[in-house]
């Protein structure tokens, strides 16, 4: 899985110096299934067919190494639009944070990603922890933040050729498959 990120830059010819400006980020996710029986391949494509194209959406939940298992953490403090870094509360008093860069998270019906984060809560049990991608939306307050399940909504990318096609081992293949993050 990757951010996309859409930016455009200007540079000037006089001083050559760059303004780059960030739109907005979407995760893209690109997988193929592993050799599978014709059943399994039946199902696969009654899933995909579902979907009907781009119009239908699902749920992925990212793999992560290390599964967390932290849960009753909420925002400390609001979490606003475009920002990359939220307080989180829920810790002890000084207490380790359990979080790792690389982990995955989800705000909302949003995920995210960390990219640096406290080893430790502070005093007042809170931890700051930076992102991305940005936030899309406005979060109160108390909003309760996932670090044991997250997920994320996706579409696919293509409504053209997803079925199956055979190996000349003569068994099912799909090929490889890309979705958007709905956004």
């Amino acid at each position: 899985m990757v951010l996309n990120r859409r930016q455009s830059g200007t540079e000037s010819n006089f001083t050559f110096k760059q303004q780059t400006v960030q739109t907005a980020s979407q995760w893209v996710l690109e997988w193929s299934w592993p050799p599978m029986t014709f059943a399994e391949a039946e199902t696969t494509s009654g899933w995909i067919l579902s979907l009907k194209g781009q119009i239908g959406t699902f749920r992925y939940h990212p793999r992560q190494r290390l599964a967390s298992a932290l849960s009753g953490k909420t925002l400390a403090i609001q979490g606003y639009a475009y920002n990359d870094t939220i307080s989180v509360g829920g810790w002890s008093a000084n207490a380790g944070s359990g979080l790792r860069i690389g982990q995955f998270f989800q705000l909302g019906d949003q995920l995210l990603r960390i990219v640096a984060a406290g080893a430790n809560a502070d005093a007042a049990g809170k931890v700051t922890i930076s992102f991305e991608p940005e936030l899309r939306l406005n979060y109160t307050s108390g909003t309760a933040v996932n670090f044991a399940n997250p997920s994320g909504t996706f579409r696919l990318s293509t409504a053209d050729g997803l079925g199956y096609t055979l190996t000349p081992d003569k068994m099912p293949e799909f090929g490889t498959i890309q979705a958007r993050e709905v956004v």
